[in-house]
């Protein structure tokens, strides 16, 4: 058999080859990538301050507008609660008074009884008797004058 010649073309492929990392290089690139992360976990950090501080000043105008509602209930319903002291504290002395009134009364009326049993005239006889002797004392008088004008 007959050899029959190839030619036989070698394409030689180069194979990237991968860059040499020296340890310098390798710290620089630490160096590089941590920076990065600290500069976005201070971004980062920082907007979570700023949110925080905008939820925290939310909260508090929330708070200070439930205080203010909540003050002005406790205030409206104090003053229901005193006008309604205030009614039955009048309500009590009204009844109290009535009550005074009519043990006073009963008290006289039994006192009266007791004294007009006894015979003590009552200060309607004493006007009465006082009367009768101013007007006994006006006769006497004018007898008196009448004897003196008349022994002249």
């Amino acid at each position: 058999m007959a050899r029959t010649a190839r030619t036989t073309v070698t394409t030689r492929r180069t194979k990237a080859r991968a860059p040499v990392v020296t340890p310098r290089k390798a710290a620089r690139t630490i160096r590089a990538s941590a920076q990065k992360a600290f500069e976005a976990g201070v971004q980062a950090a920082s907007g979570v301050r700023q949110s925080a501080v905008g939820a925290f000043d939310a909260l508090v105008r929330q708070g200070a507008a439930l205080e203010a509602r909540s003050r002005r209930m406790a205030l409206a319903k104090a003053g229901k609660a005193r006008d309604a002291a205030c009614a039955r504290a009048e309500e009590a002395r009204t009844k109290t008074v009535e009550a005074v009134s009519h043990l006073e009364k009963v008290f006289e009326h039994r006192v009266s009884r007791a004294i007009s049993k006894l015979g003590v005239p009552t200060s309607r006889d004493v006007r009465a008797l006082s009367r009768q002797v101013a007007q006994l004392q006006a006769s006497v008088e004018r007898l008196h004058r009448a004897r003196a004008r008349a022994a002249r």
